[in-house]
């Protein structure tokens, strides 16, 4: 794959990472209420396994454009080549910053709507508890137990065991989503600690264009200035120039004042 293909499929991934991104950004408050169901819970998982596939491919393709850029033919071809791929790495790290504060605001919401679960599991364990023993042998109080209050009970314990069970379940699902989330979120810290390593790497092209501004900035304003202090000089010096003139006419004038009314008093 050439340099130009690698970092078009670079801007492909990162387009697709926003998008899932704001896919799920619009959906995040759904979880934990009533309105949450497995077929969106089901899309949402495979738009951040989408996602994460995304994350990890662009990270590895954007290593692989940093070592295309050392093999570039030309110094102006390989700065080309950095600064376009600090455009991308910088693009990658807001759509990066984008995921991140999601997985956050889905972690926490989580979290609450599992907590609540384990609550209401809580609450059923204990309903379950106090549910009497119901059986159709006589009790020691020698009164037969009435059916229809026999089945009642029966299907009130079953109501709650059936909750129980069901609660128990999609608290495990929603354990294990978390456990993945949390793995999610481990592996973009990796890369934005992957990012700063590129960044440094491309430390010295950045300080050495920085650094080249710079430079021709004070060779501006150094050749501004000696161009003032030439002026400067050049105006004084044809002031001196001036005077000198001035004094010599001056001279000029007194001695040949002197020599005609010298000449004049002898005659």
């Amino acid at each position: 794959m050439s340099y130009d293909q690698l970092c078009k499929k670079i801007g492909a991934a990162i387009f697709k990472i926003g998008s899932n991104v704001n896919s799920l950004q619009k959906q995040v408050s759904i979880i934990g209420t009533s309105g949450e169901t497995p077929a969106l819970r089901a899309q949402w998982e495979k738009k951040k396994a989408e996602i994460q596939t995304a994350v990890e491919s662009t990270n590895e393709m954007m290593r692989q454009a940093s070592e295309l850029c050392r093999e570039s033919s030309s110094p102006q071809e390989e700065k080309t080549r950095k600064i376009q791929i600090e455009r991308l790495r910088q693009q990658f790290t807001d759509a990066l910053k984008q995921y991140k504060k999601y997985q956050a605001i889905e972690s926490e919401k989580e979290k609450a709507a599992l907590s609540r679960m384990r609550s209401r599991t809580a609450s059923l364990r204990s309903e379950i508890s106090r549910q009497p023993i119901v059986d159709t042998q006589y009790a020691e109080n020698e009164q037969l137990v009435d059916d229809d209050g026999r089945q009642q009970k029966l299907a009130e314990l079953q109501e709650f065991q059936d909750e129980l069970d069901t609660t128990t379940a999609l608290i495990n699902e929603r354990e294990e989503a978390i456990r993945r989330l949390e793995s999610d979120m481990v592996t973009v810290n990796d890369m934005f600690r992957e990012i700063g390593a590129m960044v440094y790497e491309q430390g010295d092209l950045v300080d050495n264009i920085e650094a080249n501004i710079e430079v021709a900035h004070q060779r501006v304003e150094e050749g501004t200035a000696e161009v003032v202090k030439a002026s400067q000089y050049q105006n004084q010096y044809r002031k001196k120039i001036f005077i000198l003139l001035g004094i010599l006419t001056i001279a000029a004038i007194v001695i040949g004042l002197i020599i005609y009314f010298s000449t004049k008093s002898k005659k």
